[in-house]
Formats: structure tokens, sequence, C-alpha cells
């Protein structure tokens, strides 16, 4: 049995049958979509990316502390893109509506797009509620992004915190916005995360160490 996210491993080991294996295989990406535009150089105005269906329930939630912590970092240089569209867009761009012309939504965009998105921003945000473990995550790391995410789920086995990204409690938006706050204020920290988020994914989850752990699995069948 393949386990992709790890928090399903103890669940998926519960359920196997005696003599049944589970392999572990890391999420992964096509990296080299994402590092084409990297490095490059930093926005004078600093960029902040999210990249999420605009649904209700658990995605409306992120949104909700987005939005939230978007409010505490008024009194800071940054621009937002929200990449995403669905049926609660509405809602979504009624949150974002009090920081006016400094969040641009830009609806639904093609997986072709999405690289020189990640290229031109300069930090990558996702509350994550509920989440998974995001293939954004990986994406924005190929590209040299650093993350600030919510601790749930399987994203720290994609996010490590204080080396491609931090991590905070999942649903509080002044710790988000305090993670925020910190990255905008040390470029220097940014950058160092940004590089460590790129080799990083390189090194793990790209289709090619998936790959070498699928064979390495099948091998060991033999």
């Amino acid at each position: 049995m393949l386990t992709v996210n790890p928090r399903d491993v103890a669940g998926v080991r519960a359920r196997l049958r005696p003599g049944a294996r589970q392999v572990r295989l890391p999420p992964f990406i096509d990296v080299a979509r994402f590092r084409a535009a990297v490095p490059r150089a930093a926005n004078e105005v600093p960029v902040l990316l999210s990249v999420g269906m605009m649904r209700t329930r658990d995605k409306l939630a992120s949104y909700r502390v987005l939005a939230a912590a978007l409010m505490l970092l008024k009194d800071h240089a940054w621009r937002a893109v929200l990449v995403g569209d669905g049926p609660a867009r509405g809602e979504i761009e009624a949150l974002m509506a009090p920081l006016g012309a400094r969040v641009r939504f830009a609806g639904a965009v093609t997986r072709g797009d999405l690289p020189a998105l990640y290229a031109a921003s300069d930090l990558y945000l996702w509350p994550a509620i509920n989440e998974a473990y995001g293939m954004a995550f990986l994406e924005a790391q190929a590209a040299g992004l650093p993350v600030v995410a919510g601790l749930t789920g399987g994203v720290p086995a994609v996010v490590a915190d204080g080396i491609s990204g931090l991590l905070t409690p999942i649903g509080d938006a002044a710790a988000f916005a305090s993670a925020v706050a910190r990255l905008l204020d040390a470029p220097k920290e940014r950058a160092r995360l940004a590089a460590a988020a790129s080799a990083r994914v390189a090194a793990h989850h790209d289709e090619a160490a998936a790959s070498r752990a699928l064979m390495a699995a099948l091998r060991s069948l033999r």
C-alpha cells in the first residue's frame, strides 16, 4: 500500500491485512517547471501570493484567517495576489474589500500560468484549515518562495518550520500575521528560507525523488 500523506500512515497501517506492506511515497511535483525563473530579484513592495479554490467550508475558513491577518498587517508595505475562483468568491471579495486595491483577484489560471505567478511573488501564504498537505506549498517552494502556513495535517511534511517557511497555530490570525510581519521585516531571513525551500523540494519532492522511492519499494518486493 502506497501512502502519500504522512497523517494517513497510522490509519492505513491499522487497516492492512497481515503480511501486507506499507510504503511511504513523498508528495511530488515536476520541480523544473517552477524553478525556471529562479533566482529573481525581490519586489520593491513585497508581493504576497495565495493559491486556493474559492469554495465554502475549509477553503472559505482559510480565506477568513488570511483576510484577518492581512488587516493586521495594514501598516506594512505589501501587495497580495489571490489565485483561484469558485462559488465563495463573492464572500471572499467582501472579506478583502477593506484592503482595497492592495489585494488583486487573479481568478482561475491555467497550470501553465502558475510558474510565472510564483516567480513574480515574494512570499506564499495559506492558513491551511484542514489541509491534507497542499501541492501549492511544494510549487511555491520550488519557485523559491518561503511559506507561511497553518500547522495542520500533512503540512509539516512539506513545509519545514524555520527552514523553508514558518508554521503557525491553525486558525490563529494574529500568529499568522506575526509570522508574515517577521518575514516582511527581515529580507535576509526571507532569502535564507527561499533558498532552503527550493533546495529541499528539489531534493525530496521532485518527480525523480518519488520515482527512486517507488522503484526501491518495488525492488524490495522481489
